[in-house]
């Protein structure tokens, strides 16, 4: 379990830190203003303000959920939990450009599928958005 608190513990607070400041933009925002001044519930407006504010944070964690890729080779490393990412340092190692290559391409493909993922949620949180 320490290694995925490790490795799960490192970008927490900036994605925590982003979804705060994108909640607290919208909450001052007019439309948001407006809802309350109409006397909608502070639930509904709640609920309306994280899906707007739901984007950016997405993006990010996107971005670090490929970021986080490459940092398992030391997590794999230090916790001496064999996995891909500690195979391609040892192959690095190794000169074993085979399997070096392979290794690259999954991390590519991987980070294709995130982007993929990131772009549909984007889809699924805004309306306006089309791929």
């Amino acid at each position: 379990m320490l290694p995925v608190v490790t490795l799960g513990s490192v970008l927490a607070a900036p994605i925590t830190r982003l979804m705060r400041s994108a909640t607290l933009e919208v909450l001052d925002s007019d439309y948001v203003s407006f809802g309350r001044a109409c006397g909608l519930p502070k639930g509904t407006l709640r609920r309306y303000a994280l899906r707007a504010a739901l984007p950016p944070v997405v993006t990010f964690a996107g971005i670090a959920f490929s970021i986080l890729l490459g940092g398992t080779v030391l997590i794999e490393t230090v916790f001496s939990w064999g996995g891909a990412a500690q195979y391609a340092a040892s192959a690095i190692a190794q000169q074993d450009f085979d399997a070096v290559q392979g290794f690259v391409l999954f991390a590519g493909a991987a980070s294709i599928v995130i982007f993929l993922v990131v772009d549909l949620l984007y889809m699924a949180l805004d309306p306006r958005v089309a791929l």
